[in-house]
């Protein structure tokens, strides 16, 4: 497996993790604080703001752990550095990152159908939230196929 392939799965695992944890911790640890909230907007906001510093500040860390074990681990192999990129590396970003982007902007717009036929706020921000997760996991999943491929 190359080191790219690598660097996806390892990103794609994490963000499962990560949101699963985050929701596991608001929904069942701490649910008979916040699921009386949950129609409450400022909860929405929090929310995503507090799962999007913890997925950045996680996933940096775990990035560096990353760089750090396969550092330690190929030490006598000449491996291809974590940092090289080349043209087809770009062309299989540009191609899932496409991809992604429009399951996020039909998750955006199939989030508004709630709120314009009357029903409350919260559930724009549960369709949101859901497309955005799968928008990038879906992402990983292609770079992993056009990995494969040998787009």
């Amino acid at each position: 497996m190359t080191i790219q392939v690598q660097k996806v799965v390892f990103n794609f695992v994490t963000t499962i993790l990560i949101m699963g944890g985050y929701l596991f911790y608001v929904f069942e640890i701490q649910g008979d604080i916040n699921l009386p909230k949950v129609l409450d907007i400022k909860f929405w906001g929090v929310f995503i703001l507090e799962l999007t510093m913890l997925m950045v500040l996680a996933k940096i860390i775990l990035f560096i752990l990353f760089a750090i074990f396969k550092k330690v681990n190929n030490r006598n192999k000449d491996e291809e550095d974590l940092g090289f990129i080349d043209e087809r590396d770009k062309l299989i970003e540009m191609k899932s990152d496409r991809y992604s982007h429009w399951i996020a902007m039909f998750g955006f717009m199939v989030s508004m159908i709630p709120v314009s036929m009357g029903y409350s706020v919260h559930y724009m921000f549960i369709t949101i939230l859901s497309f955005g997760f799968v928008s990038s996991v879906m992402s990983d999943v292609w770079k992993i196929y056009f990995y494969n491929k040998g787009l």
